[in-house]
């Protein structure tokens, strides 16, 4: 079943002052992910769907969601609203589902988007995350360290590990995989970072009978490419949609 996504969201996005956005302006292409919710429904969950095609002021063609391998039920007449993330914005706009076409395509009918509203999504947002990361010696590469990204932003993060990396001002070398939700895989991302800060305090161990330093980084990503720049934009897009904590 089609749900809500949570409206908590748009606070933590920057508002566009745009008065009008218009369907060029979300520069959509074919194969992009969107997510679907009728404007009526009652349990939040978010699905996902993709652009097939569209003629220009009469309607878009759009996948059936799927959930688990299975197509999501889905009725003709269903008012719905999507959500779309396009380079650094999202866009939101309303449609009406005109049909559900099984044969000889599965494939779902919609009305051309109406009041479509547009925000920006802030370099500086952060959101949680629990992402073992490896902290690479650029001398040899068999000597690591492993640590944990407890939350990302698209220019940094917060590192948290019980080994020494550096000293403010000092530069290494990261690894880390992201969960690319709406595609259901993992991609690696290989960058350098700048230490911005340190933090140090106390842990114990699970049985209380241990204590040993924990020491916090405050980093900024370097040397991302545009492609794992655009990945790790839908990664706080998407868990920024979904509460992912």
């Amino acid at each position: 079943m089609l749900g809500v996504w949570p409206h908590e969201t748009l606070f933590i996005l920057s508002m566009n002052k745009k008065a009008k956005i218009e369907f060029e302006d979300m520069n959509l292409q074919v194969g992009v992910r969107l997510q679907i919710m009728p404007k009526q429904a009652h349990s939040p969950t978010v699905q996902y769907t993709s652009l097939i095609g569209f003629v220009a002021d009469d309607c878009l063609l759009l996948q059936i969601p799927q959930q688990d391998g299975k197509a999501v039920e889905v009725k003709a007449g269903t008012e719905v609203a999507l959500r779309v993330f396009s380079g650094v914005s999202v866009f939101t706009f309303e449609a009406r589902i005109e049909a559900v076409m099984q044969t000889p395509r599965a494939f779902l009918v919609l009305s051309f988007p109406s009041n479509i509203q547009k925000v920006g999504l802030r370099k500086a947002v952060r959101v949680k995350a629990n992402i073992p990361v490896r902290v690479v010696n650029p001398g040899s590469r068999d000597v690591l360290k492993e640590a944990t990204l407890s939350d990302i932003s698209l220019s940094g993060a917060l590192v948290s590990t019980s080994n020494p990396l550096g000293s403010t001002g000092d530069t290494i070398n990261i690894e880390f995989s992201i969960l690319v939700q709406s595609q259901k895989e993992e991609v690696e991302i290989r960058t350098s970072a700048s230490i911005r800060s340190v933090q140090q305090a106390v842990g114990t161990a699970p049985d209380g009978g241990a204590f040993y330093t924990v020491y916090t980084y405050g980093i900024n990503f370097l040397d991302i490419d545009a492609a794992h720049q655009a990945i790790l934009q839908n990664y706080v897009y998407e868990t920024l949609l979904i509460h992912r904590n």
